[in-house]
């Protein structure tokens, strides 16, 4: 069995020995980039199959490696990760293809939990799409080939089937945001507090849309966009 690659992007050694020893040897092949630079080349001239991709890093930032790579059309599979709990630029992230973000710090469960789900993520077979889970998965591999209102579709199923989880509401606030409706997104960043009050992405979004231009500020996707892969050429957080 061929093993799955993983690059790790991220400036905080500490970080990328935390993330290494928490994958599985026999599962995945992990490769290191210290900053966005040698990311970028690392990138160009490899094929990967995840990045785990620090937003806040000196020199070339997250964000910039993830538009310099896209340009270069490299669709791997990527999540940012943040200390911050909000992610700079969140829509523009969604259009290159970032949807899955960690806010460090995080454990070796959650760093497990997510290379699983996104790369089992390319697996799924619309027809085969029942639980909760999967449809929320789904939605993500919809945003994730821009079909965005197939995305809002399968949202609304996955509030339909748990009307308790704050996550879709967030990220239909999210998509509402890209298609410039912040009074619909608004709406649904008040539905996902509803649920759960202590949901920082929501609130996060909530606050910022109610107080600054939304075109000039940040959108928080989310820790989920981590409950828990794309083109294989080829995603990390502060």
């Amino acid at each position: 069995m061929t093993k799955k690659k993983i690059l790790i992007v991220d400036d905080e050694k500490n970080i990328r020995m935390t993330i290494n020893s928490c994958l599985d040897k026999e599962k995945y092949q992990v490769d290191i980039a210290i900053n966005g630079e040698e990311g970028f080349e690392k990138l160009t001239s490899d094929m990967y199959d995840l990045v785990l991709l620090d937003i806040k890093m000196p020199g070339m930032s997250g964000l910039e490696l993830l538009r310099k790579v896209r340009d270069y059309q490299i669709k791997t599979d990527v999540v940012m990760m943040t200390a911050y709990g909000t992610v700079e630029n969140a829509v523009e992230a969604m259009k290159l293809g970032a949807i899955d973000f960690m806010s460090k710090p995080f454990t070796p469960n959650e760093i497990r939990n997510i290379v699983e789900l996104v790369m089992s993520r390319h697996d799924l077979e619309e027809s085969e799409v029942i639980s909760f889970n999967e449809v929320l998965e789904f939605a993500k591999l919809c945003i994730l080939s821009k079909d965005y209102q197939r995305a809002i579709d399968y949202l609304k199923k996955a509030v339909a089937l748990d009307m308790n989880s704050p996550d879709p509401h967030n990220l239909l606030g999210v998509l509402a945001e890209l298609k410039g409706d912040i009074l619909s997104a608004q709406m649904h960043y008040r539905a996902s507090l509803a649920l759960d009050p202590t949901h920082k992405a929501s609130k996060n979004n909530l606050e910022r849309t109610a107080q600054y231009n939304h075109v000039h500020e940040e959108a928080d996707l989310g820790k989920s966009m981590t409950n828990e892969p794309g083109d294989k050429h080829v995603k990390k957080n502060k």
